[in-house]
């Protein structure tokens, strides 16, 4: 039985080190398939 999960991922386009996030996210959510569903949603920040 897979478990639903909403993901907000809140970042900048660009800052490098949120890329770097997403990229570690997206292994983690395709290392978890099995146990997991995920719904990411992204929202916009501008870092200053």
């Amino acid at each position: 039985m897979t478990r639903a999960v909403r993901i907000d991922f809140v970042s900048d386009v660009v800052c490098p080190w949120c890329v770097v996030g997403l990229k570690s996210l997206q292994t983690a959510i395709a290392n978890a398939a099995d146990v997991l569903t995920a719904e990411v949603h992204f929202q916009p920040f501008e870092l200053n």
